[in-house]
């Protein structure tokens, strides 16, 4: 225990530092520290040898995974630009907001909307993961794009009256 307390002590400060040079965010690159000295813990508890060159890597694989996450998001934001937002993407739409909108659709809307945009799965997976026709998917597919729609153009109009 105090091997790891010493390496975790020794080097947490490093990892943050090399993970927020490359993803440009204290918050996530402390969650890419934490993240990689829980591998650090398992390692350890496992009885491996724990060192620096050893948790580079893992630094490098997690903001890997970090990056692609971002662009993950990134398409996913555009696809539902393209598809879904009332005015075609115009707006100045961010993730928060649009996880906060998609969050409060009623359930059997959010979760094909998620499955669809979030997940990445066509309809015929989606019809198969939840035992539907895909003809019944594309319906639910319709209303909860229908249903986003409308709440992201009430959400619109909610922040103009705001201002």
């Amino acid at each position: 225990m105090a091997d790891f307390d010493a390496f975790f002590r020794d080097n947490y400060s490093m990892a943050v530092a090399v993970a927020e040079r490359r993803v440009n965010s204290l918050a996530d690159a402390e969650e890419i520290a934490a993240a990689a000295f829980r591998v650090a813990w398992q390692r350890h508890a496992d009885g491996e040898e724990l060192s620096v060159p050893w948790l580079y890597g893992v630094l490098r694989n997690l903001i890997g995974n970090e990056y692609r996450r971002r662009k993950r998001q990134a398409a996913l934001l555009e696809r539902i630009e393209e598809n879904v937002l009332p005015d075609g993407g115009g707006s100045d739409w961010d993730a928060v907001h649009l996880r906060a909108v998609v969050g409060a659709l009623p359930a059997q809307h959010r979760e094909v909307i998620e499955m669809a945009y979030w997940d990445d799965l066509d309809v015929p997976t989606i019809a198969a993961v939840r035992e539907l026709s895909v003809g019944a998917v594309h319906t639910r597919l319709s209303r909860a794009r229908a249903a986003l729609r409308s709440a992201l153009e009430e959400s619109e109009r909610g922040e103009r009256d705001d201002r």
